[in-house]
């Protein structure tokens, strides 16, 4: 590679490859006339960092402009190198080590006599690469079973060999995402994997066991969510041939065992740390008010849609095209059209009436259903459990109490809540409707359980708070009787079983034998063997009949 000449032009001082000087011109960067000429289009846009991507005449290039955006920015600087310059050492440092990343081509920093400035980095562009978040939720899926399979488990062998090659070589990223790594797919199946976004990069000596661990949880964080054991192990198991062949067996079990528990402590502290997100002001969300509201939105509401709401948050109840659902003293529900994206969809809007007069001040001391609802809404989503996406949250406000609540969220399409689905199921052939209740009678354990496993209960987790699609793929919906929990105890486990068991106890297309498949899946005999089911089962049991006899005093139907 060229030796790298410094260049001033336009009061920026550029570092630049000798053969890509014709990206500067009297007044500096081209930027300006690539993007007037169509030639350059906004990747990544933020406060403190726009990426653009430009295409030239034999010339792909990423540039990415740096930004000093307050005061704590501008005194960082003063005291380190510039951001992109950081990076662009950093990328020489990983290339050196035979680590495959981008080729940087020029780095720039304006000239300011106060020691702090913006600063520029341009790469070359890696072709026919998307990153591995992409590759994995768009591309793989779109490929036939079969190759999905064979793409899967490569790539799993692949990213273990990647990352024994970081640590080996004493590359260790603090910013380790699905994000940051791309992905390069050839005509003949091989896979191709880079290493971005090095602001975050360290490099030193190989690295001890104890930091590789800490760094694969923050990948694994991704991957314990979304992937299969099966896949996790492949990967362990081709990161440990590279990275230390000679390993003892054992070595290897605990800390995968390790791995395993680190990142699914890291995980629950994560989600806890994201779910204030949606109450704060982000790339994400927005804190919203008028005369009569307050809330929080989407950014992507729709700003009409987000006025009129603002303005009168029950006119939409006023419409006569608006279907009612609901329609009861604590709540009303209705399904309405609203534009997203410039077209028209089926939206749910919820109002949460008072009940009480005390609601406005019990509201003082903890969140309105309304807003627990918004919060676990997006705090389900975080975690990869399924349920409608909240778009907007609004309270009345009088006095500086927060009365009225309201939710909008996106409709579920094509659903029908749990109960309703098992009763239509009575109708088909004996052999279809068994097949059909045993996939949904354990996918519904495996849900609960994936529910219960990241610290969540659901105190209203009755039969018409699940919804099933066509392809029996279940939704959760009205979450306000959702709860965090440190450590969710067996017996607040049993709570929310025996819930659901009451939706169905009289059903008698649910037989002791599904009920106890059901059980068995939500257990795992499979990993961890049967000890212990029958106290589940008669605890259970206990906690069904309580609640019977609680409707039955109260008069209150059975959910």
């Amino acid at each position: 590679m060229d030796e790298p000449i410094s260049v001033t032009a336009g009061g920026v001082h550029w570092l630049i490859r000798p053969d890509c000087q014709h990206l500067l011109g009297p007044d500096g960067l081209r930027l300006q006339e690539w993007l007037q000429a169509g030639q350059a289009q906004v990747v990544k846009h933020g406060p403190h960092r726009t990426v653009y991507r430009v295409a030239l005449p034999g010339l792909d290039v990423h540039v990415k402009h740096y930004r000093l955006m307050d005061l704590r920015a501008w005194l960082r600087e003063l005291l380190r190198p510039a951001k992109a310059l950081a990076e662009y050492r950093r990328a020489l440092a990983v290339a050196a080590r035979q680590v495959p990343t981008f080729a940087p081509v020029a780095v720039g920093r304006k000239q300011d006599r106060l020691g702090a400035s913006d600063s520029y980095l341009i790469t070359r562009s890696l072709d026919g690469t998307s990153t591995l978040a992409d590759y994995l939720e768009k591309e793989l899926p779109a490929l036939p079973a079969a190759r999905q399979t064979q793409q899967r488990q490569q790539l799993a062998v692949e990213l273990g060999r990647f990352l024994a090659r970081l640590h080996v070589q004493g590359v260790i990223h603090d910013d380790l995402h699905a994000g940051n790594i791309l992905v390069r797919q050839e005509p003949d199946d091989a896979l191709w994997l880079y290493l971005i976004d090095l602001h975050a990069i360290r490099v030193g000596q190989p690295l001890g066991w104890r930091a590789r661990v800490a760094n694969l949880v923050l990948l694994n964080r991704y991957f314990s969510i979304r992937s299969s054991r099966a896949d996790r192990m492949r990967f362990w198991h081709a990161y440990f041939r590279a990275a230390q062949p000679q390993a003892e067996p054992h070595r290897k079990r605990l800390l995968a065992q390790q791995l395993e528990l680190q990142t699914w402590k890291s995980d629950l502290r994560f989600w806890r740390q994201r779910d204030g997100r949606a109450l704060e002001s982000n790339r994400y969300y927005q804190r919203v008010r008028s005369a009569v509201a307050v809330g929080h939105a989407v950014r992507d509401l729709d700003p009409a849609t987000l006025a009129e709401l603002l303005t009168n948050p029950d006119a939409p109840f006023a419409r006569t095209e608006v279907k009612l659902l609901k329609d009861s003293r604590s709540s009303t529900v209705a399904e309405l059209l609203i534009p997203v994206h410039g077209e028209p969809r089926a939206v749910i809007y919820k109002r949460f009436r008072i009940t009480s007069w005390t609601d406005p001040f019990t509201a003082l001391a903890r969140p309105t259903a309304a807003l627990r609802s918004w919060v676990m809404g997006h705090g389900f989503r975080e975690r990869d459990l399924p349920t409608a996406r909240p778009l907007l949250v609004l309270h009345r406000r009088r006095h500086g109490l927060l009365h009225e609540g309201y939710l909008l969220m996106e409709k579920v399409e094509n659903a029908h809540d749990l109960h309703a689905f098992v009763q239509q199921l009575a109708g088909r052939p004996s052999a279809e409707r068994s097949a059909i209740l045993r996939q949904l009678v354990e996918r519904t354990a495996r849900l609960i359980l994936e529910l219960h496993r990241r610290h969540l209960a659901h105190r209203d987790l009755k039969a018409t708070n699940l919804l099933v699609g066509p392809r029996l793929d279940l939704t959760f919906i009205d979450l306000v009787g959702v709860s965090r929990h440190g450590n969710l105890s067996e017996r607040r486990k049993q709570h929310n079983l025996a819930r659901l068991h009451v939706s169905f106890c009289q059903n008698p297309l649910l037989t002791r034998t599904e009920k106890l498949r059901f059980l068995r899946t939500y257990l795992q005999w499979g990993l961890f063997g049967k000890q212990g089911w029958k106290a589940w089962w008669r605890r259970i049991a206990a906690l069904t009949q309580a609640k019977l006899e609680r409707n039955r005093r109260s008069g209150r139907p059975i959910g």
